[in-house]
């Protein structure tokens, strides 16, 4: 299925709080008693991502586009447009729910940018909150299932 072409629409405001998927187990760190903690990576830009870091508005809509996820965590939009990356985050007027982190450069450019890619990618998870590492959402009764007895 091909995504939809980015739209980007109005920045978001200060005050919003957007999550990000783990779409890798590698994305978070699971500790033996919470806080968990999310990793850098779950915020490296690959260049096949060119119009930045995909961001729901919801747990749902950063989900929705997965079929595997390994939970999600929730980042506050103030600190993240306060780095001095010149970062924004920019709804996308393509894809309902879904917004984006602009201006992350690739982990997989050149040096320089893989070096600006590592600090922002260390500062975003800094700023991260894991809110689950369980699949989300879970799955309901329907369909799980049963153990055979």
């Amino acid at each position: 299925m091909t995504a939809p072409a980015v739209q980007l629409g109005d920045r978001l405001a200060d005050g919003t709080t957007v999550y990000r998927a783990f779409s890798l187990d590698g994305h978070r760190r699971v500790k033996a008693t919470p806080p968990h903690s999310v990793r850098r990576r779950a915020y490296y830009r690959s260049k096949d991502h060119e119009d930045g870091l995909s961001v729901g508005l919801t747990p749902e809509a950063a989900v929705s586009r997965l079929q595997i996820n390994f939970g999600y965590c929730s980042l506050p939009v103030e600190p993240v447009h306060k780095l001095p990356y010149n970062l924004c985050v920019h709804v996308d007027l393509a894809i309902k729910g879904h917004a984006l982190i602009c201006r992350v450069p690739p982990i997989d450019g050149n040096d320089e940018e893989r070096e600006i890619a590592e600090a922002i990618a260390g500062e975003l998870a800094r700023l991260s909150r894991v809110e689950t590492c369980e699949p989300y959402p879970p799955a309901s009764i329907e369909e799980s299932p049963l153990p055979t007895i």
